[in-house]
Parts: C-alpha cells; structure tokens; sequence
C-alpha cells in the first residue's frame, strides 16, 4: 500500500507528514505553497490522505424509514 501523505500549515510554511505502517514521519523540507507540496507527494507516488468526517448525514440518514 502507498503511504498516506498529509499536509499541515505552519508558521513557516507547509510541511508534509507520511504514514506508512502505523509510523508517522515528518518531511524536513518546508514548502512555500499547498500546491508544491501537492506536487512533491505526486511526485513521490504517495497519497493524500484524505480525513473521514466524524459524523455523515449522508451515511445517518440512509438506512432510516419513512
């Protein structure tokens, strides 16, 4: 499986997270922009790990009877 990239806001710019395995390593590189460190996770053949939202109404509100 690839690992699962992640990307944080910080004071200095935006830093990339992987996990891979159940261990969370952080990228030294610091991005100026979203959009490197997109491309830099891409270029890697990585992932973005997308966050599940806790609660979806979608999903709630699916299975319930008129």
């Amino acid at each position: 499986m690839k690992p699962q990239a992640t990307i944080e806001q910080t004071e200095s710019g935006f830093v990339i997270s992987t996990e891979a395995e159940g261990e969370t390593t952080m990228i030294d590189t610091v991005f100026d922009s979203y959009q490197a460190a997109l491309d830099y996770i891409l270029e890697q053949g990585w992932q973005l790990k997308r966050d599940t939202p806790n609660s979806s109404l979608h999903v709630e509100t699916r299975f319930l009877k008129p």
